[in-house]
């Protein structure tokens, strides 16, 4: 029993000379994500944990989705693609890389990681309002109507932006009365005054 003792105080003060573990500075890491830690402290966190454990994955996939809440694109792409590439099962990882790609500019890349998204989790509406974006960027107003579209299906009640700004579509493509039944629902959901301005203009 005594053995047992010092070998269980043995391993306690071994431990505390360790300092955090890896997962431990990833859990603080993560509170950057749900605004309980500053975005500099939490950053802090993962460079840590990565500094411990460089083949850590959750550290680089926690450090990308922060960056991209501090701006840091580029940054973002680089630990979102090396996360992804450790551990290919992580797919959800490919909406946070075609945003960030869309914050760059590359449209293309953008939407081809908001395809593979909306290949592993097809209810995902926010790939799909996303990549309608990007599609109107690159002059696919057909692929971008069927992205809001689907976005709808999925939330039909929920979606006031969405519905303005697939009526403004169906507007630019000749179908205004779907356009402004569009922008009526958007302001039933949420009256503002840029619908409005929108429906006075193009809905008398």
């Amino acid at each position: 029993m005594k053995k047992l003792l010092i070998l269980a105080l043995s391993f306690l003060l071994f431990a505390c000379k360790q300092g955090p573990s890896p997962a431990a500075y990833v859990t603080e890491g993560n509170k950057g994500l749900s605004h309980k830690l500053p975005y500099r402290e939490a950053l802090a966190a993962y460079d840590t944990a990565i500094a411990l454990k460089p083949d850590y994955v959750i550290a680089y996939a926690g450090r990308g989705q922060l960056e991209i809440k501090m701006h840091n694109y580029f940054g973002a792409l680089r630990d979102l693609q090396k996360a992804l590439a450790m551990d290919p099962k992580l797919t959800g990882l490919y909406y946070f890389i075609g945003y960030a790609k869309e914050q760059v500019g590359d449209h293309v890349g953008s939407q081809l990681a908001y395809t593979k998204e909306i290949e592993q989790n097809s209810q995902n509406a926010m790939a799909y309002i996303d990549r309608a974006y990007v599609r109107q960027i690159l002059d696919d107003q057909k692929g971008a109507l069927e992205d809001f579209n689907h976005a709808i299906l999925i939330k039909p009640d929920s979606l006031p932006d969405v519905y303005m700004a697939r009526g403004l579509l169906k507007i630019r493509i000749n179908d205004k009365n779907g356009g402004c039944l569009d922008l009526h629902r958007s302001f039933k959901l949420l009256p503002d005054s840029i619908t409005r301005h929108y429906i006075d203009i193009n809905c008398r």
